[in-house]
């Protein structure tokens, strides 16, 4: 539920230009929500103080354990002082395990990367079961207080935390943000990844597109809260 002093502004905390907030820009402004962008990738720094409406961090290459990264600890202390404000937050993948690790879970390497189309065991009417886009080789244990409101049979797929929320697949994404995310990938994934990701999706986009703003909406507007301790 949007709380924050500007009740009409979004923060986005991007990580990469390849990594941008598709799906969930168009949803802002149906919501009409100013997006205010912090690209971390091109040295955009944190705001001063965390006065939004509400704010969303997106995915990453990048592991959010990795201590060596410049901007990691400056984004983990930003990300409590909008927990204490309190700002909505809501983690997209890298943003979800980010957001895991301050609330005191543990994040650990999956056994082998998770890409493709999931589906979800959902535990929250603001979640669909998928498919959604997963692309993602990391994962994190339920935060302490917090409540599941999503897994599979390879790892917790999301959380809620009061009015936080965090998603390890990605509702924002688009088939050109895919695409480029294939295009980069090294080693080059196999045709039994990319096929049924880009060229014989069978509608996965326009179901995936479809789902996208329920959850966003789920979350800013509290559908996904649940109690936490602590």
């Amino acid at each position: 539920m949007i709380t924050g002093s500007d009740s009409r502004r979004l923060l986005v905390i991007e990580h990469g230009r390849h990594a941008p907030a598709g799906l969930l820009a168009d949803w802002a402004a149906s919501r009409s929500l100013r997006v205010q962008t912090v690209a971390l990738h091109a040295g955009g720094p944190f705001p001063a103080e965390p006065d939004f409406a509400a704010a969303v961090i997106l995915g990453s290459e990048l592991t959010a354990y990795d201590d060596t990264l410049p901007w990691l600890a400056g984004e983990l202390a930003f990300i409590e002082r909008m927990l204490a404000a309190p700002v909505p937050v809501l983690g997209i993948c890298f943003g979800a395990q980010a957001l895991a690790r301050v609330l005191g879970a543990r994040l650990y390497r999956l056994d082998e990367p998770e890409i493709g189309w999931a589906r979800v065991a959902s535990r929250s009417p603001g979640v669909a079961e998928g498919p959604w886009l997963s692309w993602h080789r990391d994962a994190f244990d339920m935060p302490p207080g917090a409540t599941e409101i999503a897994a599979n049979a390879v790892c917790v797929q999301g959380f809620s935390y009061g009015p936080h929320a965090g998603v390890q697949f990605h509702p924002e994404a688009t088939q050109a943000i895919a695409a480029s995310w294939v295009r980069l990938v090294t080693p080059p994934l196999g045709e039994d990844v990319t096929g049924p990701l880009l060229r014989a999706a069978d509608g996965a986009w326009q179901r995936a597109a479809a789902h996208a703003p329920g959850l966003f909406s789920a979350w800013l507007d509290g559908g996904l809260t649940g109690r936490h301790t602590g």
